[in-house]
């Protein structure tokens, strides 16, 4: 039997080789061909001219290849818009045409458009303390002409024609009034962040519930949201088989979930959600004055969760200040990953205002922790230190995707283990409450009917009618003390019940009428179970709902963040039970600004 060996010395190239006994020491240049032919030794030629020319020219071989499928991709734009302009999909081409430009300018032209704007304006002005003076000047005057307008518009567009949305404004400011009397430090709170996340909600809120064409780019993008979703549908058909939805959450939402974390960390992978973080980051580090790392984190969450988030920041969290430390778990309870958010449409849920609560909740995050957990040490990022953002890298973008789904999992198996777990620890609350209530005399009693009584002061100060403040707070406790899944799926069911009530009445125009909580459908016999909430209810409870601020989400924070900055672990353990409260808070402000913005016409 022929015995090869071989080791290689790097330093000197030289690679011996071991056959039959017998030494032989080859350079890196030899060749081991034990049937040399005329053949062979053409292609080896050819392979090795071949080898030189990428070698040298790799470069441009690259570039000539991006070139032509450039060429190629131009050709067949210029030609779609010449086929077929007009309708939705040349708009959608065109808008992701002039997006793929804009990404690709950036990149061929990173470097070139720095400069120091405020070095500039400094010496223009004559030095740092005239300019900060007129910083300071025009701060003031913004937060004169913005409040001037906001109130403005409040009184000519809201309390004009919808004058129950009072009821919201007041509750925004008992929000923002309980955040200062319980903050850690009610004399150091910086309303700089506060006045302007809020600020930045409302014109989101604005822009989304009162204009025709916000409404029309978020009921667009939420529709393709859903599309996009659907195909995640093909691959659990495929393992599961067609009647896989018949196990909600096992088989019908948990591929949602591995079909878009996948394509989450794809596009990680080749760059596009750093760039919109960073812009993201970069506008609300600008408009609430924070810091890089609250800024990135906020925006970070609105595509990934809150214990994916932190592994952004993870080699800075040993120097994080208290108040940022506080604003990094805010973040991650106020939101929703990109992932859960898909589930949520899953159970009827609106992808549009989904989609926008999602963003509103980054500055809405960002203020209510500067609020409760004010800034009280000087941040290490103030002094210039660049910050590196990364998550793990991969090797290619099947790489990327196999990471994606797989990390899924973990996300999908504790849905699933939570929602068996508070499933039946409800059952078994409900049921030892109502043996409590029996041997009082008092029956009835159950877990969703406490939450609705300890709850009821928050759904009326978000301005939800009072007819609806039972339904709205039994809503609340259960996400809160269990999960938003059940809160969604019951939204999803009354939301569901008023459309079947309002086809009813408008193609029969027969009687209907309440019995207990249902609703009876006289002319058909039909019961809609738990009956239905006003329109207004149901803007306020897809926003008020939305976010990780569970009590079952704490174990999964202590769990993620501990083993990250295991030094900071007693800041983490003193600091989360507020950081949850101010996730809540900050829902609670986004429902209410939904609720006062609300003018019947948007919710579809």
């Amino acid at each position: 039997m022929t015995d090869l060996q071989s080791a290689n010395d790097p330093g000197n190239d030289i690679t011996h080789v071991t056959l039959n006994d017998v030494d032989i020491e080859m350079t890196a240049d030899d060749d081991l061909d034990f049937d040399d032919n005329c053949w062979s030794s053409a292609i080896r030629r050819v392979e090795n001219t071949v080898s030189r020319f990428m070698d040298k020219n790799r470069g441009y071989v690259v570039a000539g290849v991006k070139g032509l499928l450039l060429l190629l991709y131009l050709a067949y734009f210029g030609y779609c818009m010449y086929y077929k302009f007009g309708d939705e999909g040349s708009i959608r081409l065109l808008v992701g045409t002039l997006i793929g430009v804009l990404y690709v300018l950036k990149k061929t032209t990173k470097g070139l458009c720095n400069f120091n704007c405020l070095g500039r304006c400094s010496s223009v002005l004559g030095g740092k303390k005239k300019t900060r003076a007129v910083q300071r000047w025009i701060k003031r005057s913004l937060y004169l002409l913005v409040s001037a307008g906001v109130a403005v518009y409040i009184g000519l567009e809201v309390i004009r024609y919808n004058p129950q949305n009072i009821q919201s404004l007041l509750g925004v400011g008992v929000f923002v009034v309980l955040g200062f009397v319980f903050s850690t430090s009610p004399s150091r709170v910086n309303w700089h962040p506060v006045f302007w996340g809020i600020v930045v909600q409302f014109v989101f809120a604005v822009i989304i519930l009162r204009t025709s064409w916000g409404y029309t780019m978020f009921d667009w993008s939420g529709h393709r949201v859903e599309d996009f979703l659907k195909y995640g549908n093909a691959g659990a058909q495929f393992v599961f088989g067609k009647n896989y939805r018949d196990h909600r959450i096992a088989f019908a939402v948990m591929p949602v979930m591995l079909f878009f974390n996948c394509v989450i960390f794809m596009l990680y992978h080749i760059g596009v959600i750093q760039v919109i973080m960073k812009r993201l980051g970069s506008f609300l580090s600008f408009c609430l004055d924070c810091g890089p790392i609250e800024s990135v984190v906020a925006s970070a969450n609105i595509f990934i969760g809150l214990t994916e988030a932190p592994l952004l920041v993870r080699p800075y969290l040993k120097h994080v200040t208290p108040s940022e430390l506080h604003a990094i778990m805010t973040c991650g309870f106020a939101s929703v990953s990109g992932a859960v958010m898909g589930t949520y449409i899953q159970f009827g849920v609106p992808a549009n205002h989904l989609l926008s609560a999602a963003v509103m909740s980054a500055p809405a995050a960002l203020a209510v922790t500067k609020l409760m957990c004010p800034e009280t040490k000087k941040s290490y990022f103030r002094d210039g230190v660049k910050m590196e953002l990364g998550l793990e890298k991969h090797r290619n973008i099947l790489s990327a995707v196999s990471s994606g789904a797989v990390a899924a999992i973990k996300i999908a198996s504790n849905t699933i283990a939570n929602q068996i777990a508070f499933v039946s620890l409800a059952k078994l609350v409900d049921h030892t409450l109502e043996w409590f209530g029996d041997q009082a005399g008092v029956p009835g009693i159950s877990f969703g009917l406490v939450c609705s009584y300890l709850f009821y002061p928050i759904s009326y100060a978000m301005g939800v009618a009072t007819q609806d403040c039972g339904k709205m707070g039994e809503m609340l406790g259960v996400k809160i003390f269990g999960t938003p899944i059940i809160s969604y799926t019951e939204l999803g069911r009354l939301r569901e019940n008023r459309y079947q009530l309002l086809d009813y009445v408008t193609k029969n125009n027969q009687t209907w009428h309440w019995q207990g909580s249902d609703v009876i459908l006289e002319g058909t016999n039909q019961t809609l179970l738990g009956g239905i909430m006003d329109e207004r209810t149901e803007v306020i409870a897809t926003y008020a709902l939305c976010g990780f601020s569970t009590v079952t989400a704490i174990g999964v924070t202590l769990g993620s963040l501990v083993p990250m900055a295991p030094e900071r672990k007693q800041d983490i353990v003193r600091l989360v039970i507020r950081a949850l409260v101010a996730g809540n808070v900050a829902s609670f402000l986004t429902g209410a600004i939904a609720g006062l913005l609300f003018n019947g016409r948007s919710f579809q």
